[in-house]
């Protein structure tokens, strides 16, 4: 038996028997994982309460809600790059478990969205290892204004060109999920698609940045900062532990 025909027999038997396997809570679980790692990198770029340095305009008007970062210690900065790639590693499990709530009804649309869904959080990670440089940059431009700003702008416009490679592909994977959740079209039951991450990050995050602005340091940062990893965290743990729709 070759490794492909292994592997077609091993994906037929999820989609065959989700309700007995215990891959489904065991993805779910390292997807929580993923999520949670990346938090508590989240934490070490904003949860500092220390007395903030004076901030510049540039700085002010680039991260609205998010000027903890120039509290972050360079230990900060250092694990939270690195934690971004662990976390992704777990992630990618995440891709899994979406795979097998959705191969019972459709293969076919278990895979594009496993597919994106991973593509999308390789990135993510990787973006959060970024942000520990970017952390440095902006410590340095609010330090020596003049002569940085150009680099202040050309690093947060490659901050912006790796966010949209990881918005296209995710908003895709939770859309598919989230329209064939809403048909009964996945093991997950009907309500759970009102925890999806693609429908709590449209509602929540304009919300959360009109609110940030007037917070105090660091309390702005953290809710905006965290969020996404909120929303992930939430989900993967009612994904696992909802019961699995009947056919």
């Amino acid at each position: 038996m070759t490794f492909s025909t292994k592997l077609s027999s091993y994906l037929v038997s999820i989609a065959a028997q989700p309700q007995a396997n215990q891959a489904m809570m065991f993805s779910g679980l390292l997807g929580f994982l993923g999520a949670f790692i990346m938090f508590v990198g989240d934490l070490l770029l904003y949860a500092h309460w220390q007395s903030m340095p004076v901030v510049i305009d540039a700085v002010d008007n680039l991260l609205p809600g998010r000027k903890a970062v120039l509290l972050a210690t360079v230990s900060d900065l250092h694990i939270s790059g690195v934690l971004g790639p662990i976390a992704a590693v777990f992630y990618l499990f995440g891709a899994w478990h979406l795979y097998i709530k959705l191969a019972s009804r459709s293969p076919l649309w278990a895979g594009i969205t496993a597919v994106c869904f991973a593509f999308s959080i390789v990135i993510a990670g990787a973006f959060h290892a970024l942000w520990g440089m970017f952390g440095f940059v902006v410590q340095f431009v609010n330090q020596h204004t003049d002569q940085s700003l150009v680099l202040l702008e050309t690093a947060s416009n490659y901050m912006d060109f790796v966010a949209d490679t990881v918005i296209m592909p995710l908003g895709l994977a939770c859309a598919i999920l989230l329209v064939r959740g809403v048909l009964g079209k996945t093991d997950h039951p009907r309500w759970v698609s009102a925890f999806n991450p693609l429908l709590l990050l449209v509602l929540g995050v304009p919300v959360l940045d009109s609110l940030v602005i007037d917070m105090a340091v660091p309390y702005g940062a953290l809710t905006v900062g965290t969020f996404f990893n909120v929303v992930m965290m939430l989900f993967f743990a009612v994904s696992t532990v909802s019961p699995i729709r009947q056919r």
